[in-house]
This record gives C-alpha cells, sequence and structure tokens, in this order.
C-alpha cells in the first residue's frame, strides 16, 4: 500500500559507495522487498507506466504503519491505522462519540461548501465531522452557549453588528383565467379593478433558524398574512429557548400593503436577531409544508364563493440576509475608534470622485485631518514610504495597490441616544474605501479625504480603524510605477490596465473574477491571491488601476460588507465564456445584498492581450479550448480587496463569552468572577 510515512533506506547493501540511483533494484528476495528495492526513493509511475518525479508515499509493507505476520500474511496495524493494508488513518473513535459521522477526506471537503481534496491521501485519511454543538478530534466536547462579551459594549455607541434578514412574498403578474393581468409591479390590483377577480397570498409556512453552532430550529406553521406579533412569537417559541424573549425584532417593510378586503398581495418585513449574535449562516422559509406542493400561493378574494376560491399563481418567496447592509460578525476587525474626529459626507464634486458613489469629507478642520492620519496609520505593512510626521501613507491614493479602510457609524447623537438612555439599533458602521488626495485627475483643488460607497450624508459620522491590511487585486507583473504612474522609484506596481474586478448577481454568495486568483496556480503574476479562508471586500467604486468612467453606478450599491472565502475555484471554458469570463470564481460565506452584475469589454480596461493566461486557440472538435478575441470579452467592474485582519481584532461573540471556560463534557460555561448567566454575558458588581 502507499506509505503514509515513506522510511529512509540508504545505504542498503553495505558497499558504502554511494547510493545507487533510483532506477536501480537491489537486494531482490529479501522477505522484506521480494521484488527488490532502491537505496534511493523509488520513482513512482502513473496507470500508463510514466515515470512521476517529485512524488512521495511509495508503496510499502502495511503501508509503515503496521507489522506483517509472517504466518498469517496480515498486517497488524499501529494504533490509529486500520484496513488490511493499514491504508486508512482511522477516525479516533469510529463512532466519534456518538455525535458525528466518520468521513475520508475527500467527502469532509465535499461537505464543506463543496470544496475539492485531491491529494494522495483523499480516500486514506479519515476524520469526523461532527453534528453541530459538538467539536474535537472525536466530537467529545460539548460546546458551551455563545455571548456578546459584556467588556465590549460602549455605553455611548452600544454598536454591536447582529445576524438581518428580510423576507419577502409576492406573486407573479400574469393572466388570472378571467381575462384580466396583474401589471401593477408589486402584484396588485387588477386590470379590470374587480374585486371579485383579486388575488391575495395565503397558506402556511415556516421558518428555519440556524443557531451559532449551526443547529437548526424550525417554527410552527405560520398563516402567510402572519404580521409581526405572530412571527415574533414563532421564533421566540422555538425549541430550547434558542431565542428568548425580547431576542428578535421583527418591522414591517415600507411596500407591504393589502388590497381591499385585507388580504395581503406582497409580504415583507424585517427581522434582526439581536440576541442571536455572530455570523449565522442565514435563516431559510420553508414553503413546501405540504411535502413537494407549494403551502404558499395566490387565491381569491373573499367575495367569490368558496367553489370558485382556487389557486391563481404561484408565490415567490426568498430571503435576503443582511439586507440593509449589515450583516453578523464573530470579530470586530475595527475596534479602534478615532477619538477627536467626527466627519460629515457630502457627494463628491467634479473629477474621477464623483463617479461611482465618492463622498468627501466636508467638515474636517486642520486639526481633525491631521489626527485622523495619525488613527488611519500605516496602510502596506512598508512604514518606509509613509508621509509627513504621522507615520501614516495615503493609501490607494498614492496608486499603490493597499487602500485605507475604514468603518464610518452615525455618532450616538446622530442616533438619538443620550448618556442616560443609550440603546442599541444594531446598526454598527459600514465599511468604506479611504482616499486623500484632490477632487480632480489635475490635483487643482485641495487634497481631502474622500470615502467610497456613498456613506451617509448630512449626519455626523465616526471613524473606526484597522491595524489590518487591504490589497486592491490586480496584476503584478505590468509594470512598477509609483504614485501618479509616473515612476518614482517606490517598486509601487501600478495596476492600471491590469486590474482584477468581478461580477456577481444580487442574492449570490458567486463572485466572478476577470483572471485566476486562485493560490494554487503555478504561475502567479498578481500582487495577491486568495485561497479558502481569506476576508475580502466588494467594492463597486472606482479604484486606481481602472477608467473612472466605465460601468459605474451614480451612486453606490455597495453595503459594506466584510466576506470570508469558502471555496475557490476554476470551471472549463464554456460556450459562453468567449463573450464572458464565467470560469474563475470564489464562493463567499454570506448572501450579497447588491447588484454587481454589470459587465464591459477587457478592452475597455485597456486590456487588449491574453492577460487571462488562456491560449488563443480555435474551437476543435466541438470542444471550447479557447478563443482568439480575448479583448472583447466581458469581465465586471467591481474591484476585489483581499483583507488581512490585525492584532488588535476583537472577537465579541464567543463560547462563554470570552469571560469564562466552557466545560466540554455538559456543555456548561464556568464563569470567571464577576460574570454569570447561562454564557457569563451578565457582568455583576464583582468585575467592576
Amino acid at each position: 500500500m502507499p506509505a503514509h510515512v515513506d522510511t529512509p533506506k540508504g545505504d542498503l547493501d553495505g558497499s558504502a559507495d554511494a547510493l545507487s540511483g533510483t532506477s536501480t533494484t537491489i537486494i531482490s528476495g529479501s522477505t522484506v522487498y521480494p521484488g527488490g528495492t532502491t537505496e534511493q526513493y523509488p520513482l513512482m509511475v502513473d496507470s500508463g507506466d510514466n515515470v512521476l518525479i517529485n512524488t512521495g508515499h511509495a508503496y510499502a509493507e502495511c503501508g509503515n504503519k503496521g507489522i506483517c505476520d509472517r504466518k498469517s500474511g496480515e498486517c497488524e496495524c499501529f494504533p490509529g491505522y486500520s484496513g488490511a493494508g493499514c491504508q486508512k488513518a482511522a477516525c479516533g473513535d469510529a463512532t466519534c462519540s456518538g455525535h458525528g459521522v466518520c468521513m475520508s477526506a475527500q467527502d469532509l471537503a465535499t461537505a464543506d461548501h463543496g470544496n475539492v481534496y485531491n491529494l494522495w491521501d483523499a480516500e486514506v485519511s479519515m476524520g469526523c465531522k461532527c453534528e453541530p454543538g459538538y467539536s474535537g478530534p472525536t466530537c467529545e466536547s460539548k460546546m458551551c452557549k455563545f455571548g456578546l462579551d459584556p467588556l465590549y459594549i460602549d455605553d455611548d455607541y452600544m454598536t454591536v453588528r447582529a445576524p438581518m434578514a428580510r423576507v419577502e412574498m409576492s406573486y407573479s403578474n400574469a393572466t388570472n383565467g378571467r381575462g384580466s393581468t396583474h401589471p401593477d409591479e408589486l402584484g396588485g390590483a387588477d386590470a379590470d379593478g374587480d374585486i371579485k377577480t383579486q388575488l391575495y397570498i395565503s397558506g402556511t409556512y415556516a421558518i428555519k433558524f440556524y443557531d451559532a453552532f449551526g443547529e437548526d430550529y424550525q417554527t410552527n406553521p405560520l398563516a402567510a398574512g402572519a404580521g409581526c406579533p405572530e412571527v415574533v412569537a414563532a421564533l421566540e417559541g422555538l425549541a430550547n429557548n434558542v431565542i428568548a424573549v425580547g431576542d428578535v425584532a421583527c418591522t414591517k417593510v415600507d411596500y407591504e400593503y393589502t388590497w381591499e378586503g385585507k388580504f395581503p398581495t406582497k409580504i415583507a418585513y424585517d427581522l434582526v436577531f439581536q440576541g442571536n449574535l455572530g455570523n449565522l449562516k442565514p435563516i431559510e422559509i420553508n414553503a413546501n409544508l405540504d411535502g413537494t406542493r407549494s403551502s404558499v400561493y395566490a387565491i381569491s378574494g373573499d367575495q367569490v364563493s368558496d367553489s370558485e376560491k382556487r389557486v391563481k399563481f404561484g408565490v415567490s418567496v426568498s430571503v435576503l440576509p443582511n439586507a440593509d447592509g449589515i450583516s453578523g460578525e464573530f470579530v470586530d476587525y475595527f475596534p479602534e475608534q478615532c477619538d477627536g474626529v467626527t466627519l460629515q459626507v457630502v457627494s463628491a464634486k467634479g473629477g474621477e470622485r464623483a463617479v461611482g458613489g465618492y463622498g468627501e469629507a466636508s467638515n474636517l478642520d486642520a486639526a481633525e485631518e491631521k489626527l485622523l492620519k495619525a488613527c488611519l496609520g500605516d496602510a502596506d505593512g512598508n512604514t518606509g514610504n509613509n508621509k509627513e510626521v504621522y507615520n501614516w501613507d495615503y493609501g490607494l491614493g498614492n496608486t499603490t495597490f493597499h487602500p485605507h479602510v475604514v468603518k464610518l457609524a452615525k455618532t450616538p447623537a446622530a442616533r438619538g441616544y443620550t448618556s442616560s438612555t443609550p440603546a442599541d439599533d444594531f446598526d454598527a458602521g459600514k465599511y468604506y474605501l479611504v482616499y486623500y488626495g484632490s477632487a480632480d485627475a489635475a490635483g487643482t483643488d485641495a487634497d481631502k479625504f474622500y470615502f467610497s460607497g456613498m456613506p451617509p450624508t448630512a449626519t455626523d459620522l465616526s471613524i473606526f480603524t484597522t491595524d489590518g491590511t487591504a490589497t486592491v487585486l490586480g496584476n503584478a507583473t505590468k509594470g512598477a510605477q509609483g504614485a501618479g504612474g509616473g515612476g518614482d522609484g517606490e517598486g509601487d506596481f501600478e495596476p492600471r490596465g491590469a486590474a482584477v474586478t468581478a461580477y456577481f448577481a444580487k442574492g449570490s454568495t458567486v463572485v466572478y473574477a476577470s483572471t485566476d486568483i486562485s493560490c494554487d496556480k503555478t504561475e502567479q503574476t498578481l500582487n495577491a491571491c486568495i485561497q479558502k479562508g481569506d476576508k475580502v471586500f466588494l467594492f463597486d467604486a472606482p479604484s486606481a488601476g481602472r477608467d473612472a468612467t466605465i460601468g459605474q453606478p451614480a451612486t453606490s450599491g455597495n453595503s459594506g460588507n466584510l466576506y470570508e472565502v469558502v471555496k475557490v475555484g476554476t470551471t472549463p471554458l464554456s460556450a459562453a465564456t468567449e463573450t464572458t469570463e464565467d470560469r474563475y470564481y470564489m464562493v463567499v460565506d454570506k448572501v450579497i445584498n447588491w447588484d454587481g452584475s454589470a459587465t464591459v469589454a477587457r478592452s475597455d480596461f485597456g486590456e487588449t492581450d491574453g492577460v487571462t493566461g488562456w491560449e488563443k486557440q480555435p474551437v476543435t472538435d466541438g470542444q471550447y479550448t479557447g478563443f482568439t478575441s480575448p479583448a472583447a470579452q466581458k469581465i465586471g467592474t467591481v474591484s476585489i480587496v483581499k483583507f488581512v485582519p490585525g492584532a488588535t481584532s476583537y472577537e465579541f461573540v464567543q463560547q462563554c463569552s470570552g469571560r469564562g471556560l466552557c466545560n466540554g463534557d455538559d456543555g456548561l460555561c464556568e464563569c470567571f468572577t464577576g460574570y454569570t448567566d447561562d454564557n457569563c454575558a451578565q457582568q455583576s458588581a464583582l468585575a467592576v
């Protein structure tokens, strides 16, 4: 069997000469090596007898993890290994303590967002996939309840990011069977205005909620027209008190309305899980309570007979997590407030900063500007290129690949907070790129701070900074140029004409990149690559390295979420690849709540050759092996910004709230002195 660990061999024949080559067989007929062996590691061959180089895990008796019983010819495997040839690295407990399933590395990868594991031990190394609420190599430890660290909360700001979701139900505009149609975009009134032919949403559905462990809980059936009080009651009634009373807020969305007869024609509401914090798996709607048949439907109004009441249209039921741009988090990567700096933003005027939803700081005086520079600090990890006396650098405004990123949040006064009545609206702020420079390309205007993504205007904002590093993905082989593209000797790569861009659909988690962004490719030409576990921002505002007039919206749709990459992949060329790049993609952990589907031709970015790495080949034998005009191929316009967290990151939601130890035997928290409650989230006077 292939060896788990190769065994050194050395001078087997005692010749004291140099070791014989990998193709020289010696000591044939021995008990251990009846077919002979080599003094150096043998070169392996594939199924076609092609010699493979740089290989390991040569065939060995009992996989080098057992001893052969010469009498029986069977392997006696070492602890932790099993199989006829000790070929499997077994799970420490085959039953995974009764709280998981023992799976191969290949199957574990598939269960993790459809990832692929193709190394030599894909079917050999085994591990436990634990059920929600259990952890450890053998799923032996029961996890404890999560909570908010009480020391994280600021009595003035109370800025906590909580999971949010919007639920929408609407029926399609189509002929209703009586000769009339439903032209209203919300699925409202009939064209003929006849109440008897009006349809309304009816039936039942249930909400499936996932806790911090990933365990799912489903509510009792809800009437399709149920209001927020009924929705909240159903969620608070889930098993195990998973959502405590007062831990979820429901708000009716403005465009929800009812037809005459008080029957709903579109239903929409927002949920904020203010007591179940963290980056939770999004809720789901079960609208098939009758099995495969939909249990939510559009039906005739109440002024027709029961025999005439019948299903007319299917109803679209959807969930948009973090619909307002705020998603739950376990870690705050922007925990430091820039004290003494409060700003307001107005729409930028003139020049490229006016495109893509730019806002400029309108009220910073000289002292506040200096303080903000000091708060921003270093952007790229290289203090040698910092500016002025504030130990900071300009970021992307200096045409480097490293912008500053900040979190902007409304001040307590702007939220209506008072010192005596602090509150939490769970709007802990959104993320924005920060630029510094002149508003026009000629540089005639005074330098100012600019924020991409268009922050809220006409309101006071506070700034939260990070010591993490952000990198705008770009091609690092296009030539070294510095500030302004003129080449100042600093070695900054100018990505103009070779920026990595992306596109995606609203409500999706799949992002299509303009080139191969994976860290697995053989030759790296990018300034940074993406692999599973990386954190990324997706910004639709123009950045250095692209023409600011291309494909940019008048106002930004970006909501400024931080995403974690759960999968990076490449698909084969397809019939659509010639017109639109569809091969290179990454999957993120949160639903993207804005539309980034705009695309433009590569030539509009100044890219006229095959910068994507494909070969210019014609279609052969019906197979798409390459295309002849990559410049005309369309790519997205959204920037991909890789983010590496800094040391000051604060994990504010964790087991036992970070104020106690989890007893894995019973899943109960052992709180530190001065902290109480089942998750140690309550601070007592003893801790003050």
